[in-house]
Formats: structure tokens, sequence, C-alpha cells
């Protein structure tokens, strides 16, 4: 069923890409991962030889969705935190969507609210718990690695987990609350080493290095990653 309709393209400058690579998932769209220095023509001939495949990659993949995707959930694996939370929906307020808490279980409290509405709740909830247990391990991470940042910002990036800006935003991706624990801590670990090290020179790796050594198998896998993030939580 065609439910994501047209995909969608990003582009991306890659440092540490060697070559072009097209990387396609039904949420997030196509990527083109394009090395630094790689010039449009280059590009615009690569997607023109990778055109076929792209269609019939991204129509299978639309084939797959199915009705159950786009049902509510009934439960939330937050595995970088260890917590299961059962969650129920209830008629039960006058207006708007609320989610009221008890021990490891969400009520979602609606009035005859579309599934819509209540994903946007559950996804703001999502939102507030990231930043109540992911803020804590980046400010113990800051410590133990002499970096600092000016403001945190949970967002619900479709292509990043998490960045750092000049400025000194640190922008963490609300979804790592799906993934393993450990690849959570490289990612804090790497985008903290920014702080440090805005740019992917040797001493950024070698500083990654130093905190998580395990950074090159780490990344593979959190590249991979978007497949444990449960598919209601990319539906709008």
């Amino acid at each position: 069923m065609g439910m994501l309709g047209s995909p969608e393209y990003r582009w991306r400058r890659s440092t540490r890409a060697k070559q072009l690579q097209v990387r396609i998932t039904p949420w997030q769209g196509i990527e083109v991962v394009i090395p630094t220095h790689t010039s449009k023509e280059r590009v615009r001939a690569f997607l023109a030889r990778q055109r076929q495949w792209i269609r019939s990659t991204w129509s299978e993949m639309q084939s797959q969705l199915t009705d159950a995707d786009q049902e509510l959930p009934r439960d939330l694996d937050l595995q970088a935190l260890g917590e299961h939370w059962q969650v129920q929906y209830r008629k039960g307020i006058t207006s708007g969507v609320r989610i009221h808490c008890a021990g490891r279980n969400l009520t979602v409290l609606h009035t005859d609210a579309d599934n819509s509405r209540c994903r946007g709740a559950l996804r703001r909830w999502l939102t507030r718990r990231a930043r109540a247990c992911l803020e804590p391990q980046a400010l113990r991470l800051c410590a133990l690695m002499q970096a600092s940042y000016r403001r945190l910002q949970i967002r619900g990036q479709t292509s990043r987990w998490g960045s750092c800006s000049s400025s000194g935003t640190l922008s963490l991706n609300y979804k790592l609350l799906f993934l393993e624990p450990r690849l959570v801590h490289y990612l804090l670990v790497h985008e903290l080493a920014h702080t440090r090290v805005l740019s992917h020179a040797p001493r950024f790796w070698k500083l990654v290095a130093h905190y998580e050594p395990r950074w090159r198998e780490l990344d593979r896998e959190l590249g991979e990653a978007w497949r444990d993030v449960p598919a209601w939580v990319e539906l709008k």
C-alpha cells in the first residue's frame, strides 16, 4: 500500500564516505551520501544509474507495509532505559489528548481523537522522557570528557541520531530511547567529542576512541539501528 506516498530525498555530504551511497528506508525516504568534493555531475550520473533500483526498492518496501503499521502501540520497549511501558487508550477529557502516568503504565486520554493525534501525544511524551533521562547521562559524560554544551535540544530527526552545532547546541533524537544502551552511550560520546573538535579530523576520532574503543563497530551498528524504531513513531 502506498501509505507514505512518494519517497523523500535527502542529501548528506560526508567527510568519512569513500564513495557515493544510497540508503533507503520506508520511514526516512532516500538518503544520498556524498563524499566531500564530489561534483554535482558525478552525483547526477550516479543517481541516473541507480534510478531503476531505487524505484523498485521503494516500491517493494511500500508493498510490505500493512494496516498493522498504523495501529496505536500497546506497549513501549525503551531499551536505552531498560523500561517497558504498557499503553492503554481511554475517553476521558473534553478536548485534546493527554497522557497519564502510573508506575510503568501510560493512559492516553482522548475524546474520539484519531490515531494521528494520539501518536503525536506519545511522541511528545517520548521527548519529555528523553530529556529527563538522556540529559543526566550527557552531563556525566561531560564531566568525564572535559566537554560542555550550551543547551540541549530533544527532537525527532528523521536522518540523524544527534548533532552538535558550532554554537554549542547538543541535539538528541528521542528515538534513541528505543536503542540499546551501548549505542546511546557511543552516540553521546561522539557528539560530546564534537564540543571539543567540531570536525571529523583524526584527533576527533582519537578522542572518541579514548572514551569508546569499540567506536568503529558501534558506528556501523548505529547506522542500521533505525530498524529498531517502531513504525508508529514515524507516522504522522
